[in-house]
């Protein structure tokens, strides 16, 4: 069995907690929980209840609703976010595409170290605009020229 991570350390490499001080950083590792997922395990099924942010330290995941694949998201991104942000099913399922270490922070603790750092709130919803944006574009009808 390999080695538990960094916790501190990987949670440093996720762009959205960037603005996070250090102590904060420190809270959080102690609140995460590390989990390893193999090559084509779930980790999150479409339509499921759910109250975890994910934040991949390691390996790539994908992001699929119903047949159609959505997004990969590799180490430093993050999902899982819309169920503690809008308490209704998952909307996608998620599914490592490789050996993958996820840290794993409950919603309560997501919403107060949201609270706590305009940064990183800043930063969640300029992530949720690029992905709105990225789905708009991927999916509107083009507009002939």
């Amino acid at each position: 069995m390999s080695e538990p991570i960094d916790r501190v350390n990987a949670l440093k490499t996720i762009p959205l907690l960037a603005g996070l001080p250090h102590g904060d950083i420190e809270q959080l590792a102690k609140k995460v929980s590390e989990v390893r997922h193999s090559q084509g395990s779930e980790i999150i099924k479409e339509g499921t209840s759910g109250s975890s942010v994910f934040l991949i330290v390691e390996g790539v995941c994908e992001v699929r609703r119903g047949a159609n694949r959505i997004r990969e998201l590799k180490a430093g991104e993050f999902f899982g976010e819309i169920s503690i942000l809008d308490p209704a099913p998952r909307t996608a399922t998620v599914r490592a595409m490789e050996n993958s270490i996820l840290l794993v922070l409950e919603g309560y603790d997501f919403r107060t170290a949201l609270k706590s750092s305009m940064q990183m709130s800043q930063r969640l919803i300029t992530v949720l605009a690029e992905r709105l944006r990225q789905m708009t574009d991927e999916f509107a009808p083009r507009a002939r020229i």
